[in-house]
């Protein structure tokens, strides 16, 4: 079943190194936490690493303990099933509501489910609006999302 939530990503920002996303990914796992949606990119030296993890509190305080800096951001999470278009669909939906999204990306949680993450200029409005979508008929053609 699809869900829609306000959650907590966390940017760590290290090194742009051979073996630099692993070492953040390997701090986060080794303290039990779970990675559930993932976005790197570098930024000249640097490497950008964006997470949503299923406990962000641990997941934070693991990265201090290994010394890495991150900062905190709240975003919107759709967990649902991987259908073609689907990420897309939702995307129209906060268009058609006005809300600008500033960056997204997607994570398979596996073969049949998929995690979406929001970071909008509104994210109250885009979880109302995701969530209303959710509650109504209009969520079946997110779900169906074959057009």
């Amino acid at each position: 079943m699809a869900s829609v939530r306000k959650e907590t990503e966390l940017t760590v920002r290290t090194d742009n190194v051979p073996g630099a996303e692993g070492r953040v990914l390997s701090t986060v796992s080794g303290w039990n936490v779970q990675v559930r949606a993932l976005c790197s990119y570098a930024e000249g030296e640097k490497l950008m690493v964006l997470l949503v993890a299923d406990d962000p509190k641990r997941a934070r305080q693991a990265l201090g303990c290994a010394g890495y800096e991150c900062k905190a951001n709240p975003v919107i999470v759709v967990a649902m099933e991987n259908r073609l278009g689907a990420v897309a669909r939702l995307g129209a939906r906060l268009n058609t509501a006005g809300v600008e999204i500033l960056y997204s990306y997607a994570s398979y949680m596996d073969d049949a489910d998929i995690v979406a993450v929001f970071k909008t200029h509104d994210d109250l409005r885009a979880l109302t609006t995701l969530q209303s979508s959710l509650q109504t008929a209009e969520w079946d053609d997110v779900q169906s999302a074959v057009a």
